[in-house]
């Protein structure tokens, strides 16, 4: 499901904005449903959220704490942005994925923090963020398997730790790849754009500013210049950089000048952070990407191990998005897959129907074996009137669902309280729409 967060621009010259999103209605089908906000109120609301974060950073609160004042920033935002509407995908039983296409001006808002009915949107690994920008892509050259390494410190107190972070890739890159470094005095305006033009990926590691990538004492490769570019050959490109994937009004940020030069994907960071973590995050999304050449999945598995960290490892998880404008392909083995099952079928079909007919005494032993086996099937079912009643509900998804419900753990509800629950809606003489919903409703599955 996706939701577009689009800037509007008022009288005021402020911009307010739009939430769209389709929603499923059971009298009406698909309805597009809409929320306008206050541009102030979300200025206002992304200044006291950049406030809270360099907070955490420097205090490190107790876990307990942290979410408690997440769980209020998550209110405020969705109050904002939403006022008495309450966002379906919050109610119990909603199990589509979610993808935000978010207008550039609203990008540093932190999205990830709205609740859904399992928790926090970034919990969910399903959950997918876009950016909405206008791009002309360039017939896509052949590139060669390479990638650039940018080591670029800039502030004294990152230099040890962007130096460790590049000794560590160097070897992990050159194993896979065709490695190229920019760093010190060969790293200038011109070279960067050459390397930049060739290479497949992409990997910053020091310190970039929200106006753009720094160069010697007094130059900057601006963000808009960036975008005025055609990298259409980078696949992938990380800065792992405070704030570069930080966006305003006034200037289009790195991640977006990359996606709207060509880059197939970008990763960065909202807001700042820790250097020694950046440092870590870099080094583990490399082993495991260039392994498995799945970026989403990469991202999952260091936004989980995040997540049951600290304060800090959990704001930081949340900072870290990645914008994507390609869809994924289907990998060769699930095609290879498909075929082989598609074949199996045709000839099962082909050489079944060239099999001769039963024989009366045939039919006569499979008649009998097949009358013996529904009574115990019967019988095993009259044992267990839960799982019978729910193997006679109509509605299939109903009857997964329910299935499903009895057999997972649920992080309420016992197993005994779980029959209890189905069974006092499978008694009620009320249609299965009203007892599907009850269900939904009541079992939060």
């Amino acid at each position: 499901m996706k939701l577009r967060i689009i800037a509007k621009y008022s009288r005021e010259e402020l911009t307010d904005g739009e939430c769209i999103w389709e929603e499923k209605q059971d009298q009406f089908g698909t309805v597009e449903r809409t929320t306008k906000f206050s541009g102030k109120l979300l200025s206002e609301f992304q200044k006291d959220w950049a406030l809270f974060v360099e907070r955490v950073l420097s205090q490190n609160p107790n876990k307990e704490e942290f979410l408690e004042k997440l769980g209020k920033k998550s209110d405020s935002l969705e109050q904002i942005v939403f006022g008495k509407t309450l966002p379906f995908w919050r109610k119990s039983g909603f199990q589509e994925s979610i993808q935000l296409l978010i207008d550039p001006e609203f990008s540093p808002i932190p999205w990830e923090i709205l609740r859904t009915h399992k928790g926090f949107l970034f919990q969910d690994k399903e959950y997918r963020r876009g950016i909405r920008i206008d791009t002309i892509q360039k017939e896509n050259t052949p590139k060669e398997n390479s990638i650039l390494l940018i080591c670029n410190p800039v502030k004294p107190n990152l230099v040890a730790t962007v130096k460790e972070e590049c000794s560590i890739l160097y070897p992990i890159f050159e194993k896979k790849l065709n490695l190229r470094i920019l760093k010190d005095n060969h790293l200038t305006r011109v070279r960067l754009i050459e390397e930049m033009s060739s290479a497949k990926y992409l990997h910053y590691a020091g310190h970039t500013e929200k106006k753009g990538i720094p160069l010697g004492a007094n130059d900057y490769l601006f963000s808009n210049e960036i975008a005025g570019h055609s990298f259409p050959n980078l696949d992938l490109v990380f800065f792992n950089s405070c704030h570069s994937s930080f966006d305003s009004i006034e200037h289009s940020g790195l991640t977006t000048s990359f996606l709207k030069a060509g880059a197939k994907e970008v990763i960065g960071f909202l807001f700042p952070v820790e250097t020694v973590m950046a440092k870590k995050i870099g080094i583990k999304f490399w082993e495991f990407y260039l392994k498995t050449k799945d970026s989403h999945n990469t991202l999952a598995k260091i936004r989980k191990t995040l997540y049951k960290g600290t304060s800090i490892e959990i704001i930081t998880a949340i900072s870290l998005v990645h914008f994507s404008t390609q869809k994924p392909k289907p990998k060769f083995k699930q095609i290879l897959g498909i075929t082989f099952v598609l074949l199996f079928l045709f000839f099962f079909i082909v050489f079944s129907g060239e099999k001769k007919e039963p024989n009366r005494g045939e039919i006569s032993t499979f008649s009998e074996s097949k009358i013996v086996t529904e009574k115990k099937g019967k019988s095993i079912s009259a044992k267990d009137p839960i799982l019978d009643r729910i193997s006679r509900i109509q509605n299939s998804e109903f009857r997964k669902m329910a299935d499903s419900f009895l057999k997972t753990k649920h992080e309420l509800l016992d197993d005994s309280q779980k029959r209890e629950l189905l069974n006092s809606i499978l008694s009620k003489d009320s249609s299965e729409e009203k007892m599907f919903y009850e269900f939904k409703t009541r079992s939060g599955f």
